[in-house]
């Protein structure tokens, strides 16, 4: 990988994208309201808001507005201290950040009516998005929408919340079928079932696994057991990378 590209683990779905001097964030400020995923932490709040104050972030992305991946509150600073952020992402996020901030930052909306990809040049590289449901039948009717992105030399792929299924495999292969890193919530890669759909249609060079749960709220075990699948499937899957430390810098 172009050793000028990384990716620092921001939040507990989040990361912030390096590459040369421009940098974008994908769901880079989070506060769980529930208490069970980690919030951004202060000293990584800070940094971001001062790289976006000088502007080396230009751009953020959200998958959805749930707490564990959308933080109003850090959004305002960041649109405050640089009031030219281009900010994209589902209907109901921008319409908080309208309500809340009229007239600051580029913002934009994707309609959860839109069924095609939505293709957009950007300083990082050459983006495209369309909405892919999210997990779990309660969650049914929140927007969420999957970031594709291609740099010079590189294609990285953030689904956020969606469904692990076929559909959602099929339309990101349809893009690339071996993204150089795919950044994924760890039950993607590790329930069985999903990986059965995933490898039909992808081949990932590199898998981040991120949206752990807190230690000690994961009473069921669901990060080890997630771990012993990824190590034991022999699918031809790689074994991710999980991220259970918050700022931490990967170079793939």
């Amino acid at each position: 990988m172009n050793p000028n590209v990384t990716i620092r683990h921001t939040a507990s779905a989040g990361v912030l994208i390096t590459i040369g001097r421009n940098s974008i964030g994908v769901d880079a400020f989070s506060r769980d309201p529930n208490g069970l995923y980690p919030d951004t932490p202060d000293s990584v709040k800070t940094e971001l808001w001062g790289e976006i104050e000088r502007g080396s972030i230009g751009t953020l992305l959200f998958t959805h507005a749930h707490g564990d991946h959308f933080c109003l509150a850090d959004t305002l600073e960041a649109l405050k201290r640089n009031p030219e952020l281009t900010i994209i992402s589902t209907e109901e996020v921008i319409g908080q950040l309208q309500k809340a901030a009229s007239g600051r930052g580029h913002l934009y909306a994707v309609s959860p009516e839109e069924k095609k990809n939505i293709k957009m040049e950007l300083p990082e590289g050459t983006l495209e998005i369309f909405n892919s449901r999210h997990m779990g039948e309660m969650y049914a009717k929140v927007q969420n929408l999957t970031f594709m992105l291609e740099t010079e030399e590189k294609k990285l792929v953030f689904p956020g919340d969606a469904w692990p299924e076929e559909e959602l495999f099929a339309r990101v292969g349809a893009w690339t079928r071996e993204p150089d890193v795919l950044i994924v919530p760890f039950p993607v890669i590790g329930l069985p079932s999903a990986r059965r759909k995933f490898v039909k249609y992808l081949k990932p060079l590199h898998i981040l696994a991120l949206h752990l749960p807190r230690a000690e709220k994961d009473e069921q075990n669901w990060v080890s057991g997630a771990k012993a699948v990824c190590e034991r499937a022999g699918d031809g899957l790689p074994v991710p990378c999980f991220g259970e430390e918050l700022g931490k810098l990967y170079h793939f």
